[in-house]
């Protein structure tokens, strides 16, 4: 799969070069070549949502779900979480969080998903935790 190239430390490398003056910093065009050609791995895309949501651009985190760019975990929707919940809630679905998802249910207010949902994945509701959360 050519992840074996892909080291933790090759993105590090990249990060501490400095961007040349007009620019896109060195890290930015070393993920932008491995998008072109194959999806992100966990590391990646966690490494590429701390700087694009940084910069306000959850647009792009958007357009790259939905091209199936970038390795969905409970990392990266917790990155995304306070920007948009309901990316949040797709990146959770995508990585089964369960737990995680269910929240996002309750913070968008679409209790009506949650018991079909727990339901089709057999996931067992801590119904008084969440009426709790709700409460208080």
């Amino acid at each position: 799969s050519g992840t074996a190239l892909r080291p933790p430390a090759t993105i590090a490398r990249f990060q501490q070069i400095p961007a040349e003056p007009g620019q896109p910093q060195p890290v930015f065009q070393y993920f932008s070549t491995l998008l072109e050609a194959s999806r992100l791995n966990e590391e990646e895309s966690i490494e590429l949502a701390k700087p694009v949501l940084q910069q306000g651009r959850p647009q792009l985190m958007e357009k790259w779900l939905k091209d199936d760019k970038i390795q969905c975990s409970e990392q990266l929707g917790d990155l995304i979480m306070p920007v948009d919940a309901g990316m949040a809630l797709s990146v959770y679905l995508r990585a089964e969080c369960h737990e995680k998802a269910i929240n996002c249910f309750v913070q968008r207010g679409e209790y009506d998903k949650i018991v079909p949902y727990s339901t089709s994945v057999g996931f067992k509701m801590d119904y008084s935790g969440m009426l709790s959360q709700l409460l208080f």
